[in-house]
């Protein structure tokens, strides 16, 4: 069954409030933790006014009821009831809490969807993952135990303290008077474990970090002689997240030790005002005059049970801040708003795409200007070369028309009409964007060109075939289930770049956006591949391709040539197949 997810999630003030809605998702299971460790409460107190009144007529009246077998079929019955209920609480605890992380994963795999190359660099590729696997996975003892421990916390303690009313007055009132040290220590501690399990959240991530980047670059620091060095760094950095951890620990124990203390505390007072009683030092407390052996029993076997949901909650209290470390991470990545996939005041994309127009569409990068202005209109089966010195723009403005950055200023037309492109899901599907790098997935050939898509064999060789290696393909052991690592490793990099290609032309585009497709190809094999995107423009594409190779101009209708310089863009409206002149834009 499909699993509803929470949208209050991603709109939390704070952590608390993040914890609090989603406890809210598991909301059946949490009712029924509480019944449980209700009636294991009740059979605790059923067990403890059995014993007492066994020892009260064996031993104080002189009776032979404990040979009864009534008695101890009675004491086996809730002993045994007893023993099965904390395993159905575990596995409902277990389940809720399962629930409510699944829910959360969800919710942040569709946000970071949506926020798509947003995320970066605000969030690297280690610190998602880290996030949605280990620090989502360390909540499991706050939704677990500790939710359902908050409310046996009260509940608990007050069902003793009316079993032992029945008895006497004293020492419920010792009880009650001696509770409030126990979450008094917890909120005293609570603040300095909540700040050291932040600070051990952050030198996960600083680890997981460093280890993801040294590693990608190991054969860069393999050629430069810097291994021992990152080597270092990198002990460096697991010596202070061990001691972040450490510290964690050391507060985790002595939160314990306080909590048991206090608590044995609680229980000896109990215990020596019993025994002067028993004593006939004093008769304080009673209702009646005396009080039984059976009545003394009764109320010592129920002090400690009186702490126990007290000390339990002391000793997850660890779990809390963690799990309030982990929302504050979580809520960063929410507050990372994400752009409207469909902007309100976008008019509907009507195909078929009769023309592209860039309307003095200056680009940039948070909102700083990247090179001048640019004027042009882009028709089917026309192309467009862009050129200039690296960092003048060219990727830039490729970005800006696939739809991840924002223009300065300017507008993009398409049919005449004004279209925002940003985050636009209808304008994404209907292009095919490449990168100077591109991503692929440590998976099988067939896998990085479908993406879960469904192609036959014949369609994914004819892409193959248009990026000019589907013999390459061929030649490998398995061919299409040929397994290559994220960055492609066992091909070159030219192979790897081509296999990218030949995943945007399998899921057939209107538009390609191409940043230096040929970078990495030798000369035949780039002429090969630039035949390839003529035949897609002679089919009535679109093409807009960056790159160096100046040898390659008479292929195109239009060149641009953005200079980085004041200067700004060079630019020939007019048909230049054969012609290399350009005329400057003022």
């Amino acid at each position: 069954m499909k699993q509803s997810l929470n949208p209050d999630l991603r709109h939390c003030a704070d952590a608390k409030t993040l914890l609090r809605e989603a406890g809210k998702i598991a909301r059946k299971e949490n009712d029924w933790l509480t019944v449980i460790g209700v009636l294991q409460t009740l059979c605790t107190i059923s067990f403890a006014a059995l014993v007492a009144l066994l020892i009260n007529s064996s031993v104080y009246e002189q009776q032979d009821q404990w040979r009864q077998p009534i008695w101890w079929i009675g004491l086996a019955s809730i002993l045994c009831i007893k023993a099965c209920l904390p395993i159905l609480q575990a596995r409902l605890a277990d389940s809720a809490s399962i629930k409510i992380r699944d829910n959360l994963r969800a919710v942040m795999l569709q946000h970071c969807q949506q926020l798509n190359i947003h995320l970066f660099p605000d969030f690297t590729a280690a610190e998602l993952s880290s996030l949605i696997s280990t620090e989502i996975n360390s909540m499991r003892d706050y939704f677990a135990e500790f939710r359902p421990q908050q409310r046996l916390a009260m509940l608990t303690p007050l069902l003793v303290i009316l079993a032992c009313c029945t008895i006497n007055w004293l020492v419920p009132l010792i009880l009650a008077l001696t509770a409030p040290i126990v979450p008094l220590f917890m909120i005293i501690v609570g603040h300095k474990a909540t700040a050291a399990s932040q600070q051990n959240l952050t030198q996960l991530n600083r680890l997981g970090s460093l280890l993801a980047d040294r590693i990608q670059g190991l054969s860069a620091l393999q050629l430069a002689g810097s291994t021992a060095h990152e080597q270092a760094s990198l002990y460096k950095q697991s010596e202070s997240y061990r001691r972040s951890t450490m510290q964690v620990l050391r507060l985790a124990f002595l939160s314990g030790t306080v909590l048991e203390f206090f608590s044995a505390i609680s229980v000896a007072l109990v215990a020596v005002y019993l025994g002067l009683l028993f004593l006939g030092k004093y008769q304080i407390g009673n209702w009646s005059e005396i009080i039984t052996l059976g009545e003394g029993v009764f109320l010592l076997m129920l002090a400690p049970e009186f702490y126990l949901p007290l000390r339990r909650l002391g000793a997850l209290y660890h779990a809390r801040a963690d799990a309030l470390s982990v929302a504050d991470h979580l809520l960063r990545l929410f507050q990372k708003k994400t752009a409207e996939t469909q902007p309100k005041d976008n008019p509907p994309l009507v195909e078929p795409i009769t023309s592209i127009t860039l309307s003095s569409l200056q680009t940039g990068r948070n909102g700083r200007k990247i090179g001048k202005p640019i004027n042009i209109t882009l028709g089917p089966g026309e192309s467009i070369l862009l050129q200039g010195p690296s960092g003048a723009g060219k990727s830039t403005l490729l970005e800006t028309l696939a739809g991840f950055l924002p223009p300065v200023s300017g507008q993009v037309l398409i049919n005449s009409h004004v279209h925002l492109l940003e985050s636009n899901t209808d304008w994404q599907s209907k292009i095919g964007y490449m990168t100077q790098h591109p991503e692929l997935l440590f998976d099988t050939i067939r896998s990085n060109l479908c993406l879960g898509r469904d192609f036959t064999d014949d369609q994914l060789f004819a892409a193959l075939n248009s990026a000019q290696v589907a013999q390459v393909v061929r030649e490998l052991p398995g061919t299409l289930d040929y397994r290559i690592s994220e960055t492609g490793g066992y091909l070159s990099g030219g192979q790897a770049q081509r296999i990218a290609l030949a995943r945007v032309f399998l899921h057939q585009p209107n538009i390609l956006l191409l940043d230096e497709p040929t970078a990495n190809l030798d000369d035949q094999t780039a002429e090969l591949f630039l035949e390839s995107l003529q035949q897609f423009t002679r089919e009535g594409g679109m093409l807009l391709i960056a790159s160096h190779r100046l040898n390659d101009q008479h292929r195109f209708d239009h060149v641009i040539v953005i200079d980085s310089a004041e200067k700004g863009v060079v630019e020939k409206n007019t048909s230049i197949k054969g012609d290399d002149t350009h005329a400057k834009i003022s």
